[in-house]
Formats: C-alpha cells, structure tokens, sequence
C-alpha cells in the first residue's frame, strides 16, 4: 500500500496536478520539526544532527507539508546511506535572492556518473552491501518536482566515500 500510495502521489506530481497550499511557515520552525520526526531512527544509529540557522529571513511562502517532507526526506537519505554513525549537519543562510538549506552527512557519497540520475523516478543508488536501505526510488524525484513548484533549485555535491551535500534553495519575497 505504501508503494501504490507513493506511485499515485509522484503520477500527481508528474503531471503538475498537485496544488500548493501557501502560507507563511518559518524554514528553522520546519527544520526542527524534520529532526524531532526523526530523532528515534537518528538515535537508534547512535548519530547526530547539527544544525546551523544563520538564515536571518527564514519566513517562507510555502506549502508546510511539503516544505516537511522535503526536509524529512532529505535527513532520512542522509541516515539510510550512512555507513556508521550518522552525522548529520543541517545549515541555513540567506542569499541575495532567498533562502539557502543545506543538508550535509557523513554517509556513502555519491559517484558523479549517478547525481545525474538520483532525480529520476524509481532510480537507486548502487549501494554494495549497504542491504538496510530501504525505499523504492521515489523520494527525490518528489523533492525535486516540490522544490521546482515552489520555484527553488536543487544540487548535490558528493564524492563517493566521503558523504553528500544536499542544496535546496527557494526564493524569498522581499
């Protein structure tokens, strides 16, 4: 049911037939939320989550949920694909143009050959004896398709071995 319900919600999202609900929500408010969500897997791994919020405008026009699960995603990514202990640092800061988050851990890296595809729907990454990561591949083609609806952009910057860094930035009314 999980899979079929998550199939549904990306041929929503595909088609550009999901609406957004807008309101005013606060980014650090949404980053805190996504770790205490999260705390008890962090917690079974024995890891840790870091945040650094310098973002001095942090009031988003945003759909809340969406902005949460985009978050949440980003931090279970970043506890499923780490080898050990997770560690995780979630950063903050504003850009001429808006808001800049960033979600750094220390886990399997990504070779450049496979960011190219990490968007794409059902694509998962090779991950060798890594047999305790679970999902069906439709985690970040549904941030990529919320980040484009709110008008932000996504990047990723990794090197195998040596952990991923997730960019999401939105614009920011002024």
């Amino acid at each position: 049911s999980v899979l079929v319900e998550s199939i549904l919600q990306t041929s929503i999202l595909d088609k550009g037939e999901f609406k957004l609900k807008l309101s005013e929500v606060d980014v650090h408010e949404i980053i805190n939320a996504a770790i205490n969500n999260t705390q008890l897997l962090i917690d079974q791994r024995k890891g840790h989550v870091n945040t650094v919020l310098k973002a001095q405008k942090h009031i988003l026009r945003a759909d809340r949920v969406h902005l949460t699960n985009i978050i949440f995603n980003l931090i279970d990514n970043a506890i499923k694909y780490s080898k050990e202990t997770p560690e995780i640092t979630i950063n903050t800061y504003n850009t001429a143009e808006g808001i800049m988050i960033q979600v750094k851990d220390n886990g399997i890296g990504i070779s450049r050959e496979n960011q190219r595809k990490i968007f794409d729907k059902f694509y998962r990454v090779p991950t060798g004896n890594l047999h305790n990561v679970k999902g069906f591949g439709l985690g970040l083609s549904y941030v990529l398709a919320v980040v484009l609806k709110h008008k932000g952009t996504i990047s990723v910057n990794s090197e195998p071995g040596k952990g991923s860094t997730f960019n999401v930035h939105f614009p920011v009314d002024n």
